[in-house]
């Protein structure tokens, strides 16, 4: 709808970690929101990039990420 004032409401976030060479990695985050009025879907997309032994420098999010990481790996 184009006349609606969008009430945005949270759904979930979805968040991964892929190789971006020998010792960088890329973080994706999606922040999943929906209109409560007209349903209409947005997604909120953040991106970081970093090497391996930089996570304490990094945002929150990707810390979490990687301390599950490495929790599973375990």
């Amino acid at each position: 709808m184009a006349d609606c004032k969008h009430k945005w409401v949270y759904d979930y976030t979805g968040s991964y970690a892929k190789p971006d060479g020998r010792n960088s990695m890329k973080y994706y985050k999606a922040d999943h929101f929906h209109c409560e009025k007209c349903l209409e879907q947005k997604v909120v997309e953040t991106r970081h990039s970093g090497f391996d032994h930089e996570e304490w420098n990094a945002p929150e999010w990707v810390q979490v990420l990687v301390k599950g990481k490495i929790t599973q790996n375990q």
